[in-house]
C-alpha cells in the first residue's frame, strides 16, 4: 500500500469584506457570510472515501463555525490494520504566531490552538475509546501516527517516492513545494494532538444545522449525494484576534487542508469575519494511492 501527496488547489490572493469571487473549484470565494476554500473533487487518489473537497470558516453570535466537505465521514473510515480499527480525522490547528508549524515544538508556542472534533480519532491517547473527549486546547504536544495509519511519516517520504508538486504545491498560501516544506517542514508530520490543556467545549454540527447558519456548499457543486458535510463551533472567546493559519489532515495525511486568514476579529466584537480583508487563502491536499 502505497500513499502520495498532490498539489494545493489554487486559491484567491485577496477579498475584500462584502465582495464576490466567483467560486469555481480551487478558488476561494466569500459567499453568504462564509469564506471557502474549495478543491477539485476528483484530483487526488486514495478512493472518494479519503477526499476532502472544502473548507469554510465563519463567525456569528459569538461563535466560530467551520463547515467541512469531505468524502470521509465524521467519525472516519473502518480500516483493517490501522490503529483502533480506523482511519480518521486529525485534529484542526489555529496558528495565530505568524511562525512557521514545521516541528513539533512549534505547536507547542503561545497562540497555537488545536480543536478536536472526531472523538474516534487516536488524539489524547485514545486507544481503544479510552479518551473521546473533544473541545479547543493550547499548550500543545502533538504526535504522529501515520505508520500505524496506513500512511507516510514525512512530507520528505512523499517526494522521495515521487509524489510530490513542486508547481502551485499550496498556491496563494504557499506557491511551491518548498514553501509547503518551509511551513510544515520535511520532517514528521502531526495531525494529532497527544495533550493539551484544555480551554473549553465545542458543538458538532450536521449538513442541515450548518446550512440553517448560512453555509453552501452546494453553491460549488461539493454537496454530493455520496459527500459528507459536517463541522463544529465553539465560543469565539477561546481564540485571540488577528492572523491566523488554519490547516487540518486526515490521520494517514493523505489528504489536507489549509487557510490562512487576517483580522479575525478581537474576542468580544462577535462581527462576522466579513468584516475585515481576508489575505492569502489556501487550500493544500495530500492524497495517498491504495492498493
Amino acid at each position: 500500500m502505497r500513499q502520495h501527496i498532490t498539489r494545493a488547489a489554487r486559491l484567491l490572493g485577496v477579498l475584500v469584506a462584502g465582495a464576490c469571487l466567483a467560486g469555481t473549484a480551487g478558488a476561494a470565494t466569500f459567499y453568504n457570510g462564509w469564506y471557502y476554500a474549495i478543491d477539485s473533487s476528483n484530483d487526488g487518489s486514495g478512493g472518494s472515501n479519503y477526499e476532502y473537497r472544502g473548507l469554510a470558516f465563519t463567525t456569528k453570535n459569538g461563535r466560530i463555525y467551520v463547515g467541512i466537505s469531505s468524502g470521509m465521514p465524521v467519525n472516519g473510515n473502518a480500516e483493517s490494520g490501522a490503529l483502533n480499527g480506523r482511519i480518521n480525522h486529525g485534529d484542526m490547528f489555529f496558528n495565530f504566531t505568524g511562525n512557521n508549524l514545521n516541528s513539533a515544538a512549534a505547536f507547542n508556542q503561545p497562540g497555537v490552538f488545536g480543536v478536536r472534533f472526531d472523538p474516534l480519532n487516536d488524539s489524547l491517547g485514545n486507544i481503544g475509546g479510552s479518551n473521546t473527549t473533544l473541545g479547543v486546547f493550547d499548550q500543545l504536544t502533538v504526535v504522529n501516527l501515520s505508520t500505524l495509519n496506513q500512511g507516510f511519516p514525512t512530507l520528505l517520504d512523499y517526494n522521495n517516492a515521487g509524489f510530490g508538486r513542486t508547481v502551485d504545491a499550496m498556491a496563494d498560501l504557499e506557491s511551491t513545494l518548498g514553501d509547503v516544506a518551509a511551513y510544515f517542514g520535511t520532517g514528521t508530520m502531526y495531525p494529532n494532538i497527544q495533550s493539551g490543556r484544555y480551554l473549553g467545549g465545542i458543538t458538532l454540527h450536521n449538513r442541515a444545522q450548518l446550512i440553517a447558519q448560512g453555509l453552501n456548499f452546494g453553491h460549488f457543486g461539493i454537496d454530493l449525494g455520496t459527500n459528507r458535510v459536517f463541522g463544529f463551533s465553539f465560543d469565539q472567546s477561546l481564540l485571540p484576534g488577528g492572523d491566523f493559519t488554519m490547516h487540518l489532515f486526515q490521520e494517514c495525511i493523505n489528504d489536507g487542508m489549509a487557510l490562512r486568514g487576517a483580522n479575525v476579529p478581537e474576542p468580544g466584537t462577535y462581527a462576522l469575519l466579513g468584516a475585515g480583508v481576508l489575505t492569502a487563502a489556501g487550500v493544500f491536499y495530500r492524497r495517498r494511492a491504495r492498493r
